[in-house]
């Protein structure tokens, strides 16, 4: 994330992109290199153990060795401000294209311009490089303890799951991380390196201590060896401790057997015997996780850093060179931490002004990460929020707001308010609590602000981001006309700003353009979006334009031209994304819709789940509503009623909260169709209580300027299903003609269907049969070719009947074939042609596989749940539908119901 216009910045980054330098007197572990050459063919090395059992050294060393011998080397040291999926790629990318030039180039487009980086997308990349490359490669990534990112770990399962022959994966933790370590123990592949090998045999303990000079009697040697347990760091605190103490072995059998007591006993006694200007030169330094001469002239206010550094080096004070030309260096990670204690504790001011004084240098050298963590210690509201609103805006246009939220948390409110970056951060994280009149105050205020600053010349990305978050807030809110009116400011001064931002405002007015009906209008944004993403790496926003795509798509009722648009995303783009990344909620949404309109679905529920609980204050709530409503259609399919209320009832208290009036009034009118379809005797009365209570006036005000009016046509559409319940299909009739009206050309064409539908009922009650097989054979014709079945089975029993009837007099094959095909999948078709005893039962695995299945697990967690390979779940499944003589997961699951097995 750091600019690199500093000559120290870029040495910086590479000492952690290079193996540190093994000592000439590097003490071999004979115990590590027989695992090595017990295990050969391990492709994952793990190497863990707490602080200071020598595991940086150990790595190097076999970095060393490979290198040797022939292997290409890739090398990157971990800190905590890595924790971050789009820093972690970035840092993975570059430690790569070190070893392997040219590697990555492709796979820094899915980390550069994007809200959220899909971190399996990128190692997808990786591997499609490696694979290309028959060199064999050594990636070594020490101190992994340091990330904790779930994101970062599905990435790394993913590297090593897929990887290439060639490609051996290094691991330098204290902890065991979250990876997948029992099946590649099971595989073979998992070569593990704890304390046990690791640690320093008696033996091992005097060659050690004799490299310094130092002998010990046997009985001393047994103590030392006892207390410190071959613990490497504890072991050369003794010996640092011996050549400045005398009498000091006859201590050693006083010492705790507890690590952490010896180590700070330890560093105490050393630290304490050192000249006091050296103590306070190392108190002075321990604050920075990273030393050069220039930053300890600053933190020690000496001229002769470079020197100071090198002196220290030589009494082998545990400060460790990062590169080969010494420029930078660390303490390692113990003696650091005693010394941040101790100067916490002992001079508490002192530290902060030292954090204070490493902020400045890091600023002024163009690191302004490392530049924010020192501001942070240092207690430095004021100085911390400068920093932060200076690089903001690089950082938003890199979608990584995020960062400036986390940053934020240590800046009080009345500092923050000052500085326009950390108002904008606080209208983001505050979004889905604020209403929107709020929202756009705070983020009015800020565009007045840089307004008045601007003049009548370019927005500038300081007003464009806020623009953008204006933007969002308003999709998210539902607020259409608002993400249009700042669309049209965007054009003014297209190509004048960042692409990014301006690429995504114009997005945003295309999907509200889509939502009110006017597709040519969203076509034109989504070309002008198009020009600016051509400037762009990412592939953030041609995910997101092709979303739009299919979504105007099916509002056109164009369902295979959606499904073919789909398909593309699905070549093109979703096989370099594991099915958890984020950034695949919202086309997971349209192609679950596109899925259950052509009424496919096996795991569709289960896949919808999932994205539903993806998406957030970034997401438009429009998609998100059509999904909850698609989630109640499929429970309501299955047989599960009061699920589906429960999830309409979900959708209404969304929708209220948000004051999105059309998506409430959507949940209504499926609530009534659900209603209607009871076998209940009150059915028509609990259904027009329903629709008497909403005030369908007020909420169709607040569209009252869109060409087609949502909430009229749900109030108009259950009103024809209510008349046609109650036996009144002419009254039905009235009402459809008059909903048609409503319905734009070359727009709409699933409700028009829904009508046509509905009408062919009412002749049909009416007598008029030729008039209905006529209407309805058209209804066929359409939804044959677009392959369009739910529209069908949502209305019911009379449609079911209708299509019986049409059925044996239908001459066309294609149409019988599809009629046929609809009435198979029509809820309760199992029950009434099955018996209510199978042939054979299921066994006990089997009621077990179809109960795991039915609480949405998917086949490899119903594999991880029963220790089950997914092989064998699949071979449950394949008998289980051959028992319950049913042809998909989502048939057996509604069969299983009906037969109580569950």
């Amino acid at each position: 994330m750091d600019v690199v216009l500093e000559p120290a910045a870029g040495s910086l980054l590479r000492s952690r992109l290079t193996p540190p330098r093994v000592p000439a007197d590097y003490l071999i572990r004979p115990a590590v290199q027989n695992a090595l050459d017990r295990h050969p063919y391990a492709s994952i090395l793990q190497f863990c153990a707490p602080a200071g059992f020598g595991k940086t050294t150990a790595l190097a060393a076999l970095a060393g060795k490979r290198a040797s011998e022939g292997h290409r080397v890739a090398w990157l040291s971990l800190e905590s401000d890595d924790d971050d999926p789009g820093r972690f790629c970035l840092k993975l990318i570059q430690a790569l294209a070190t070893a392997v030039p040219g590697i990555g180039e492709d796979a820094l487009g899915y980390v550069r311009n994007t809200m959220r980086v899909p971190v399996v997308a990128v190692m997808e990349s990786l591997l499609m490089d490696l694979s290309r490359d028959e060199r064999k490669v050594l990636l070594v990534l020490d101190d992994l303890h340091e990330i904790t990112h779930s994101d970062v770990f599905a990435g790394l399962n993913r590297l090593v799951q897929y990887a290439p022959p060639g490609l051996t994966l290094a691991i330098g933790s204290r902890s065991q991380p979250p990876l997948n370590l029992a099946t590649w123990r099971a595989k073979g592949l998992l070569l593990e390196v704890g304390q046990d090998e690791l640690r320093l045999s008696r033996d091992e303990t005097r060659e050690y201590l004799a490299r310094d000079g130092l002998q010990l009697e046997d009985s001393c040697l047994q103590s030392l060896h006892n207390q410190t347990e071959g613990w490497m760091a504890g072991v050369h605190l003794v010996s640092l401790w011996l050549r400045h103490q005398s009498g000091a072995p006859e201590d050693l059998k006083l010492l705790s057997s507890d690590k952490a007591a010896v180590g700070d006993y330890l560093l105490r006694a050393v630290f304490e015997r050192l000249p006091a200007d050296v103590q306070g030169a190392l108190l002075s330094l321990g604050i920075a996780n990273r030393l050069n001469g220039d930053l300890a002239n600053t933190l020690t206010g000496r001229q002769d850093g470079q020197a100071l550094l090198e002196h220290l080096d030589s009494m082998q004070l545990f400060l460790l060179p990062l590169d080969r030309d010494r420029q930078w260096y660390r303490f390692h990670q113990l003696f650091a931490d005693f010394l941040r204690a101790r100067l916490r504790e002992r001079d508490p001011e002192r530290f902060k002004q030292l954090h204070f004084n490493a902020s400045l240098w890091f600023t002024n050298h163009h690191m302004p990460t490392l530049a924010i963590e020192h501001a942070c210690l240092a207690e430095d509201p004021e100085m911390l929020a400068a920093l932060v609103d200076g690089c903001g805006l690089e950082l938003i246009n890199r979608g990584q707001l995020y960062l400036i939220s986390r940053w934020r948390k240590h800046v009080p409110n009345e500092i923050a308010e000052r500085y326009p970056i950390l108002v904008l951060s606080d209208v983001w994280t505050r979004a889905t609590e604020l209403s929107l009149p709020e929202a756009n105050r705070m983020i009015d205020e800020l565009l007045a602000r840089w307004g008045d600053s601007r003049g009548s010349g370019p927005m500038g990305n300081q007003y464009l981001s806020a623009l953008a978050v204006k933007a969002v807030l308003a999709l998210q809110k539902d607020d259409l006309e608002q993400c249009i009116t700042l669309a049209r400011k965007v054009e003014s001064q297209l190509g004048q700003n960042s692409a990014f931002l301006e690429g995504a405002i114009l997005l945003i007015a295309a999907f509200a353009q889509v939502v009110r009906g006017q597709a040519e209008q969203a076509r034109r944004l989504m070309g002008l979006a198009q020009q600016r993403n051509h400037f762009l790496d990412g592939r953030y926003l041609h995910m997101q334009q092709c979303t739009i795509e299919v979504v105007l798509a099916l509002e056109q009722g164009q369902v295979k031209q959606a499904q073919m648009l789909i398909e593309r995303v699905r070549e093109q783009a979703m096989p370099l994304f594991d099915k958890r990344s984020q950034a695949l909620a919202l086309p997971a949404i349209a192609e679950a819709l596109t899925a259950y309109y052509r009424t496919e679905l096996d795991g569709l529920e289960e896949r919808l789940r999932w994205a539903l609980g993806r998406v957030d204050v970034v997401n438009p709530i429009d998609l998100y509503a059509q999904g909850m409503q698609c989630l109640a259609r499929i429970q309501r399919l299955q047989g599960r009623g009061k699920e589906a209320l429960a999830t309409l009832g979900l959708m209404q208290t969304l929708a209220s909260r948000n004051q999105s009036w059309r998506f409430f009034a959507m949940a209504v009118g499926e609530e009534i169709n659900l209603i209607l379809q009871e076998t209940a005797t009150d059915r028509c009365k609990r259904a027009e209580q329903r629709l008497k209570a909403i005030d369908w006036a007020k909420l169709a005000s607040h569209y009252k300027q869109m060409p087609f009016n949502p909430v009229l046509w749900v109030q108009g559409i259950s009103r024809v299903r209510l008349l046609q319940a109650r036996g009144h299909f002419s009254e039905a009739l009235h009402e459809i003609t008059q909903l048609r009206g409503m319905l734009q050309p070359g727009w709409h064409g699933l409700q028009r269907l829904r009508l046509d539908l509905l009408a062919a009922l009412s002749y049909q009650r009416l007598g008029y049969q030729e008039r209905s097989h006529s209407l309805l054979g058209q209804c066929l014709v359409g939804a044959e070719r677009e392959g369009v079945r739910s529209i069908f089975i949502e209305e019911g029993e009379g449609i079911r009947q209708l299509l019986q009837q049409l059925e044996s007099t239908e001459r066309q094959p294609a149409l019988q074939v599809f009629i046929r095909g609809m009435l198979t999948v029509w809820p309760g078709q199992e029950a009434r042609r099955s018996p209510e005893v199978l042939e054979e039962g299921l066994t006990d695995r089997e009621r077990e596989v179809v109960c795991l299945a039915a609480q949405g697990l998917s086949n490899e967690e119903i594999g991880q749940q029963l220790s089950l390979a997914l092989g064998t779940v699949k071979w449950h499944l394949h008998n289980i539908y051959e028992k319950l003589k049913v042809r998909n997961r989502t048939q057996a699951i509604r069969r299983a119901r009906e037969l109580s097995l569950l």
